[in-house]
């Protein structure tokens, strides 16, 4: 006789259904010690089948963005045509263009807090698409940053220019979401994603082609692609970074 305390009248019982895995990673020292996979087809997947609820969030918040950058855009052009009295130099177009992004990614960061949250599973709300202007000078300055470092290595050899592009994708979001200085946030960022630097890039290579061929046919199917873009870099950061814990 075997000491079994369980009950043999008792009906079997089926395993404890539980959710689905997030994905790996689950810490900024997890990703940054590179201990988290993704695959390309697997995160495309994903954040396609995401995009079913998330549109109306995603085109409100984007077309607030729009307005935002018609309005800058069209004062900086008025202000730099009432100065010169031509069109600008192409290098100071250039200058502008970076500056007004800069300005402009408190907003735009927005739309990656709203991304991510969708990517685990939490609540998004239009709302949310706008806690970044809760801390404007540190993402107006951590985007300038980036963009003068970028800047620097395509100057330098363009390969460095195009590793640091990739590399730093993911340091805004760190911003939003972790407590954490800009360079440490930048500094994980780059770290993290050079150990599966080439991945990323072919991730984003290929999300970059496939939305720009939906914008052929009379770019209709950009409603559906654009946010799928979006949503492909939210799942990501959750497979290195982990669910947010809370609201940025």
């Amino acid at each position: 006789m075997t000491n079994d305390s369980r009950n043999p009248y008792a009906p079997p019982a089926a395993p404890v259904e539980r959710p689905a895995e997030l994905g790996a990673g689950g810490s900024v020292e997890d990703a940054v010690a590179g201990r988290y996979d993704f695959a390309i087809g697997e995160v495309m997947d994903e954040a396609w089948g995401l995009v079913k609820g998330f549109k109306g969030v995603f085109w409100g918040a984007a077309f607030v963005i729009y307005v935002f950058f018609m309005v800058a855009a069209f004062a900086i052009g008025a202000l730099a045509g009432f100065l010169y009295g031509a069109p600008p130099p192409l290098l100071l177009n250039q200058l502008v263009d970076s500056a007004l992004g800069a300005l402009l990614s408190p907003l735009t960061v927005g739309i990656m807090v709203i991304a991510i949250r969708r990517a685990a599973g939490l609540p998004s709300s239009f709302a949310m698409a706008f806690v970044g202007l809760a801390n404007i000078p540190v993402f107006v300055g951590a985007t300038l940053l980036i963009t003068l470092l970028t800047y620097l290595g395509f100057a330098l050899l363009l390969i460095p220019g195009i590793y640091l592009a990739v590399a730093y994708t993911m340091a805004l979001p760190l911003l939003a979401f972790r407590k954490m200085t800009v360079w440490s946030a930048m500094e994980a960022s780059r770290r993290a994603i050079t150990h599966k630097w080439f991945r990323v890039f072919g991730l984003y290579l290929l999300v970059g082609l496939l939305t720009a061929l939906s914008a052929l046919p009379l770019g209709i199917p950009l409603i559906w692609t654009v946010p799928w873009a979006v949503l492909v870099s939210g799942v990501l950061y959750r497979r290195m970074f982990g669910a947010p814990v809370s609201a940025p």
